[in-house]
């Protein structure tokens, strides 16, 4: 084995790091709108809340696994694992699945109106700029198997 590894710039592990961050950020979001809606939603507009208590459980277990892949492929990006880049694939799925359901089929956009819009568009963003990452990470050879 002369291969010699990569070198990694530092700029990966801030971007590795952050994208940990968010995901956990997001599980903490996630915790709240399934486990503790009513206190999440005691601001909104009655439509809004309305809007919010009829959202079906099923998207509840997508926004899950889009947090959970999410964190588990931070870490394994933090770890120069490959697999990681399986995980945000996930992850970027299941973003796409849960905002375009609640923002587009359930009304979301009419809902929370042209401004409830910014923070789908950030999750879904960030979650392929992590998946496009993890990929870049490969090919530059920054990951292992």
């Amino acid at each position: 084995m002369n291969e010699e590894a990569a070198v990694i710039p530092k700029w990966f592990w801030v971007v590795a790091g952050c994208a940990l961050i968010w995901n956990l950020m997001g599980f903490v979001i996630f915790y709240g709108e399934t486990f503790q809606q009513e206190a999440v939603i005691v601001g909104f507009e009655p439509e809004q809340q309305e809007w919010m208590r009829s959202t079906p459980r099923w998207i509840y277990v997508i926004f899950g696994l889009s947090v959970g892949t999410g964190i588990l492929g931070s870490i394994l990006l933090l770890a120069k694992k490959k697999n990681c880049i399986a995980l945000f694939f996930i992850s970027f799925i299941s973003v796409l699945v849960q905002m375009g359901y609640t923002m587009l089929i359930a009304g979301g956009l009419k809902v929370m109106g042209p401004s409830g819009a910014i923070m789908p568009c950030v999750v879904i963003f960030l979650a392929g700029l992590w998946f496009g990452f993890s990929i870049k990470s490969s090919r530059q050879g920054w990951l292992d198997a």
